[in-house]
């Protein structure tokens, strides 16, 4: 009889005890913290993935161009043969100049300097020669002893934009083109 007194006035929570206490309904502060940092790691996670309105891949695609453009202008020196890079705005092509015949012939045995397609809807949209606007689809020469005529080849994916430029002594350079909305 006295144990159960005892067992009725020191209310526990061992497993097997009758008496149990009752949980409030609702959410912990640890738990409300724990699933709000889960919350602000996804958000972080999405932001990161997130399109920046093409800049990223527009940059990209300037930057993997101007290394081809590089490896034509060095083959140009290189070989002694001219050099010659075209482009319709979604992709390009390189040429060899053929000496004996006075014309272009398309160079498809060139593994580096091999045609191809703008990706991630990327666009070569304009393309200027000494300051010139030049139409799409003329080419770019790489002169035989590396003083070539300065270019700028401006692409633009989505929103971004991005412009490939040489000087005369064929240094070719990436930059991003801001946005008028940045500029205001």
């Amino acid at each position: 009889m006295a144990s159960r007194v005892v067992k009725a006035l020191m209310p526990t929570l061992a497993a097997g005890c009758p008496e149990t206490v009752k949980r409030s309904h609702g959410f912990t502060l640890l738990e409300i913290l724990v699933v709000m940092a889960v919350v602000v790691v996804m958000l972080g996670v999405a932001v990161i993935n997130l399109d920046d309105s093409g800049e990223r891949a527009t940059l990209n695609e300037a930057e993997h161009l101007s290394i081809m453009l590089e490896a034509a202008r060095d083959d140009a020196t290189y070989s002694g043969k001219q050099l010659a890079f075209s482009t319709d705005g979604s992709g390009y092509q390189f040429w060899i100049g053929d000496d004996k015949q006075g014309k272009w012939r398309s160079l498809t045995d060139s593994s580096h300097l091999a045609s191809g397609k703008l990706t991630h809807d990327v666009k070569i949209i304009a393309q200027y020669v000494n300051g010139k606007d030049q139409h799409l689809g003329e080419r770019l020469v790489f002169a035989a002893d590396g003083v070539s005529e300065p270019f700028v080849l401006q692409l633009q994916g989505g929103k971004a934009r991005a412009q490939i430029t040489s000087d005369v002594l064929g240094r070719i350079d990436v930059a991003r083109i801001a946005n008028n909305d940045e500029t205001r």
